[in-house]
């Protein structure tokens, strides 16, 4: 687990890196050498730019090969706005009554962008817990900017619902109850060619019961047991 939560934060600091180096004016120098910032005065025989570190940096025109634009630079991308078809998939981490430690889902949804920093889906798919299950849930996204690359909370919730039949036998019958689950956490996203990427990593909890009757004795004996499932969830996904 240790080394799949270096590689999640590994894959995020670089995509951040990426995402910063093209919103940047940039200077190539004729020594091979590559420059990022902001420009902040050009003439004709000088170029002064500043690194993010705050670095102030003067170059003259004989050692410029050429440079380009913060504006020129910034990939013709734009969020997808309206209606939206999203696929996310993941892992859970944690606790289960006998279920292994980590366990899979695979969601597809379909989404709608509110606004440029409000998305709400709806989404179902496939989710292990003591067996596979259907869920039936709603997301509700709220970016932190209206810039293509954003962090971004999350919250979701709905139900839960046993795929396969009661279990019975001659002394006992077990019926699946479905039920709920909520969960909640941050991510991050950014546009790859014509569509928007995402990793989330957050909180997840959910529940279902099952009642036993257990007809061995004189009379039948009815009892319920509640699984409840409290897990670490990373999840990633494109929305199209």
């Amino acid at each position: 687990m240790k080394k799949i939560i270096i590689l999640f934060i590994t894959l995020i600091l670089i995509s951040l890196q990426l995402s910063a180096q093209k919103t940047l004016d940039t200077l190539y120098l004729k020594n091979g050498s590559v420059i990022y910032g902001k420009i902040r005065n050009s003439s004709e025989n000088k170029f002064r730019i500043q690194t993010p570190d705050g670095l102030l940096f003067n170059f003259s025109k004989d050692e410029v090969d050429r440079f380009i634009s913060k504006a020129a630079s910034i990939p013709k991308h734009e969020r997808p706005a309206g209606w939206g078809f999203s696929m996310q998939s993941g892992l859970n981490f944690g606790s289960g009554k006998e279920s292994f430690f980590m366990l899979f889902s695979v969601t597809p949804m379909v989404s709608y962008t509110l606004n440029p920093i409000s998305t709400i889906s709806a989404g179902t798919g496939l989710e292990s817990y003591e067996e596979i299950m259907l869920p039936l849930f709603l997301e509700y996204k709220v970016n932190f900017f209206e810039k293509n690359v954003t962090p971004f909370l999350y919250v979701k919730g709905g139900g839960l619902f046993f795929l396969s039949a009661a279990e019975e036998s001659d002394y006992y019958e077990t019926g699946k109850r479905n039920g709920w689950t909520f969960g909640t956490g941050l991510g991050y996203s950014w546009p790859m060619a014509n569509f928007e990427s995402f990793v989330q990593i957050g909180y997840r909890h959910a529940y279902t019961f099952r009642v036993t009757t257990d007809n061995y004795g004189p009379y039948p004996v009815e009892y319920t047991d509640r699984d409840i499932f409290n897990r670490f969830e990373i999840t990633w996904g494109f929305k199209f």
